[in-house]
């Protein structure tokens, strides 16, 4: 059984792609190219699930800490609780769909 040169997932000896990254696999000493190249790729996708994840983090600290959810008390003057009131969900709810994106688009 051989191995994906990019993601290192095992593949059969006759596989012409992986199965895990859709990287095209070597056949012979020859490397098999699809008719369709990629629109995305999976590195790229990949990329995009990586900084979705951070961006949703994020939003969940903003949520956590400067939302009132902890023991500490919030001192926030208007100017930043106004600030807070649309940076929150477009930190969570946008990296959630950043990431459910970048998990589609893999196979594209």
């Amino acid at each position: 059984m051989n191995r994906c040169p990019y993601c290192g997932y095992p593949a059969y000896a006759y596989a012409l792609e992986c199965a895990k990254c859709h990287f095209p696999l070597t056949r012979g000493g020859t490397l098999y190219s699809p008719a369709k190249t990629p629109w995305i790729g999976a590195e790229r996708a990949l990329e995009i699930r990586r900084k979705a994840l951070a961006v949703l983090a994020l939003g969940l600290l903003l949520k956590v800490y400067w939302g009132g959810y902890g023991p500490w008390p919030v001192i926030s003057p208007p100017a930043l609780d106004h600030l807070r009131s649309w940076l929150e969900p477009l930190f969570t709810e946008g990296g959630a769909a950043a990431y459910a994106a970048g998990w589609v688009l893999r196979f594209f």
